[in-house]
């Protein structure tokens, strides 16, 4: 393809941008034309750089998602590190009082507690053998991620994650996490975005540890929320996806890519950025294409955000709002998932149905 043509192809798209920014408004979904079906670059070939895909990558999500089945009194879980490595004043001793106060057993990955790497809970390969023995015992009914952090993306060339379709678990965490999830939503299994016990509470109720619970007995079927002035009305129906927001971005382009071609429920939450990098990730989405399919928007805990004054804003969720509201879709603000407590139990890869009017709104699963 020649630098002219490659460039009339372009040419509708840089159009677009210019006529929004005149206008200043951000570009709505309707004013940016489709994309080419094919835009090839000499020398360049897809299948050129090596990335490893999942196997049967291009019929993965047409397969039927499958529910694992809930925990009974007398399971065992399994606790893994596929992260950050704990805090040296972590309390494993309440964590396993804890759970075992379910009616549950514990079993520890063998490096869960592991301090010699500087951040890491041990060497990629230590980790990944942890979660993937805990994979393959048929005794652990669930995996529970200790905490998130980063370094999950690192394990996925070393897991075999496939056998969870003929014998599924529920793998449990949020924040680092949500890696996983979005490759479980490939695969095509159910998981639980929640409470991690490096994040329980023991000193007074942990509202989000009895979410926990809840999710993994399958006691809970709806979680309610009071009116926000930002929510949008209406009710509607997907596949739940989503996590945070970081990990979402980080993960276009590669084969664990948020996919969208199916009616999407997205939730989306973040913790500790700053508001224009927020704004950023949201042009990301638009701009890609994210946001076209969906049915509903969840939007959970921004916390701890910064640069608020410098941006022009005093709520964070001021700066998704001009994204969302035009979408025309049920959008719920001030959900109780996140980095800030309450972190309620979402089944992500779950068809859910989302209301919202002006007494509030409910996610039923």
């Amino acid at each position: 393809m020649t630098r002219t043509s490659l460039f009339m192809q372009l040419l509708p798209v840089l159009l677009a941008a210019t006529a929004a920014q005149a206008a200043g408004r951000i570009p709505h979904l309707r004013d940016l034309p489709e994309r080419p079906d094919t835009l090839t670059i000499s020398g360049y070939r897809p299948d050129s750089i090596p990335v490893r895909r999942p196997a049967d990558s291009t019929t993965i999500r047409l397969r039927p998602f499958i529910r694992p089945p809930y925990l009974q009194v007398g399971d065992t879980v399994g606790i893994v590190s596929p992260a950050g490595r704990m805090p040296k004043r972590s309390d494993t001793a309440k964590v396993r009082e804890r759970i075992e106060s379910w009616g549950l057993h514990v079993k520890f990955g063998a490096h869960y507690a592991d301090r010699e790497q500087p951040y890491f809970a041990g060497t990629d390969a230590q980790r990944a053998a942890d979660l993937q023995q805990m994979i393959d015992d048929p005794s652990v009914k669930a995996v529970i991620a200790y905490r998130g952090g980063y370094g999950s993306v690192r394990l996925l060339p070393l897991l075999r994650l496939e056998g969870l379709r003929e014998h599924p678990k529920w793998i449990v965490g949020f924040s680092d996490i949500t890696l996983l999830h979005l490759v479980l939503r490939r695969l095509g299994v159910e998981s639980i975005h929640g409470a991690m016990p490096g994040s329980f509470v023991f000193d007074e109720e942990d509202p989000s540890a009895e979410s926990l619970r809840e999710a993994l007995f399958g006691l809970r079927d709806t979680i309610a929320t009071p009116p926000h002035p930002l929510n949008c009305p209406g009710t509607a129906s997907g596949r739940l996806a989503g996590g945070n927001m970081v990990q979402l971005l980080a993960a276009m382009g590669t084969p664990e890519e948020l996919e969208v071609d199916t009616p999407t429920v997205l939730f989306i939450e973040e913790v500790g950025e700053f508001v224009y990098r927020i704004d950023r990730m949201m042009q990301s989405l638009l701009r890609s294409g994210k946001l076209r399919n969906l049915r509903a928007v969840i939007v959970g805990h921004f916390s701890d955000m910064q640069g608020l004054e410098r941006f022009g804003v005093t709520d964070p969720y001021e700066v998704l709002d001009p994204y969302l509201r035009p979408l025309g879709i049920p959008v719920v603000y001030g959900f109780p998932a996140g980095h800030a407590a309450p972190n309620r139990s979402l089944y992500m890869g779950r068809e859910v149905t989302v209301e919202v009017d002006g007494q509030g709104a409910c996610v039923r699963f």
